[in-house]
């Protein structure tokens, strides 16, 4: 029997996302879509603790009755959605959706998501690494937490500008970046190669920038990804090979037909091995990364020819549909 209502309660998407369109397969069933963005001139000056994110809490537990379903988004929203639906005395179903951190919580902080994430029906991380490490970390029956690779459509990207001046690459995000081995890099990279960073001025806070690198940040996200077009490659250094972050950057790369470099992480692993177009580097290792820029100079009409050519295969591994399947699997069983 499906459920009569869905409550979707993200961390950080507006009301209007449609996370993915699964009314066609759900039936007759009634969506309540909330958003934990602040919403008030008082939430948007309350950040800490942030207000937004408990009214969407107790939004979606007031929401929630028999025969529904509640998703939450991020794993912050799925601790807070769980308090208020044991404090409302209400027991739906819950799926934790994009269940990933940037970086593991410790003491306090990871004992109160610990107690909080017992009573989730199941956990939706984007790796499969994921599940043995969340396991560990908070007490997570290994068999609640099921992952489903990244999925999305290519990006728009922006109508093209003037011709670079010189050939580039570009550094997109900063969650889990280790951006003191980059710039390590970029010192040392080849004469003729600029470069661009497009990340949050604090991720760089501390660091000095060589010549040649230039770091902009809040820009539109299709002049983001008509950057990364226009490059030899896009950069995505991560932080240690336990990082799990990087799946928008890498996806939307793939799906662009554009070159990545990248370290290697046991929770990035399946969405680059054995790519033509994707050259893997150790962790925090300089050199590599920097000979892994000389050979996108080098060997570019070779490495955007396999990225072009790996963009129908790359399409299909991340299609959409594969996150209305997993929902609707969800949907199904409870």
């Amino acid at each position: 029997m499906l459920p009569r209502r869905i409550v979707y309660a993200p961390d950080i998407t507006p009301t209007d996302d449609r996370f993915i369109d699964l009314e066609d397969r759900a039936g007759p069933v009634e969506w309540v879509r909330l958003s934990g963005l602040p919403a008030t001139a008082i939430e948007r000056r309350i950040t800490r603790p942030r207000l937004s994110r408990y009214r969407a809490a107790w939004q979606a537990a007031r929401a929630a009755g028999d025969r529904s379903i509640v998703i939450s988004g991020l794993p912050l929203m799925t601790g807070a959605v769980a308090n208020a639906l044991t404090l409302a005395r209400k027991h739906p179903a819950h799926l934790a959706f994009a269940f990933n951190f940037t970086t593991l919580p410790n003491g306090a902080r990871r004992a109160w998501l610990a107690r909080s994430f017992a009573g989730v029906t199941q956990f939706t991380p984007f790796a499969a690494y994921e599940r043995d490490l969340y396991a560990r970390t908070f007490g997570i029956d290994p068999a609640k937490i099921k992952p489903v690779i990244w999925t999305q459509e290519a990006p728009a990207i922006a109508p093209p500008g003037p011709p670079p001046r010189r050939p580039y690459v570009c550094a997109i995000g900063g969650e889990g970046r280790d951006f003191g081995t980059l710039l390590d890099a970029l010192a040392r990279r080849p004469r003729g190669i600029d470069a661009i960073i497009v990340a949050r001025p604090h991720s760089l806070t501390g660091l000095t920038l060589p010549d040649g690198v230039q770091v902009l940040s809040n820009l539109p996200f299709d002049r983001t990804w008509r950057i990364a077009v226009d490059s030899l490659g896009v950069l995505v250094p991560l932080r240690d090979e336990e990082t799990c972050c990087g799946h928008l950057t890498l996806v939307c790369a793939k799906l662009l037909g554009v070159p990545l470099v990248t370290s290697f992480s046991k929770g990035t692993i399946e969405y680059v091995e054995d790519r033509e177009a994707v050259l893997v580097t150790p962790p925090n290792d300089a050199v590599a990364l920097r000979q892994a820029i000389e050979r996108l100079g080098d060997e570019a009409a070779a490495l955007q020819a396999a990225a072009g050519a790996a963009v129908p295969a790359e399409t299909a591994f991340h299609d959409r549909s594969k996150w209305a399947d997993y929902l609707a699997d969800f949907l199904r069983a409870h």
